[in-house]
């Protein structure tokens, strides 16, 4: 359940991302710096909406945004990483990459943030 509502979340999250992204790359922002523009804002959406909804927290509010951007330090790493492996050595188009690249920064975030960010939540509601 508590991974649903993780998917929920994050997926508002996530399409904050997409959406800022697709328009950077429109108004011809270079894609590694558009993804910059869209995982920042995606990650500070989805860590408001995890941190009541899929996780049921209201205190520490700080340490825990400083916990989940350490976190969304790694899936932004990997998600720059395999960026530029698509764009950059396999042609794939900017756009669509970004959306290939979604499922495994997912993943790698939501188990991070479940053990590090949120460990002593409890059980989703």
């Amino acid at each position: 359940m508590q991974f649903l509502l993780y998917c929920i979340c994050g997926g508002i999250g996530v399409s904050t991302d997409y959406l800022v992204y697709y328009a950077s790359l429109h108004f011809g922002l270079w894609y590694q710096y558009a993804n910059v523009l869209g995982y920042g804002c995606g990650t500070v959406v989805s860590f408001f909406l995890n941190r009541v909804i899929t996780f049921g927290t209201t205190n520490r509010t700080a340490q825990r945004f400083a916990l989940f951007v350490m976190v969304a330090a790694v899936g932004f790493t990997a998600s720059a990483v395999m960026l530029w492996v698509l764009v950059a050595q396999l042609s794939v188009d900017a756009t669509i990459a970004k959306l290939l690249t979604l499922p495994v920064v997912v993943a790698i975030q939501f188990l991070l943030n479940r053990s590090i960010t949120f460990r002593d939540a409890g059980t989703a509601r």
